[in-house]
């Protein structure tokens, strides 16, 4: 059960960086904090996470 979500939040992280990247290169930059917000975000949550198990 814990691989599938981890396999979930790697996913999600693979998504979010191709996302900033992609608002990075468009010029818009209020954006791509957003989601790098978001990033940091989820890498806090899965290290919490890892050290719990």
């Amino acid at each position: 059960m814990m691989m599938r979500e981890n396999e979930k939040s790697l996913r999600a992280l693979a998504m979010l960086r191709y996302q900033a990247d992609r608002y990075q290169s468009a010029g818009n930059g209020a954006m791509s904090q957003r989601v790098n917000a978001e990033i940091r975000r989820l890498m806090s949550e899965m290290t919490t996470d890892a050290d719990k198990n």
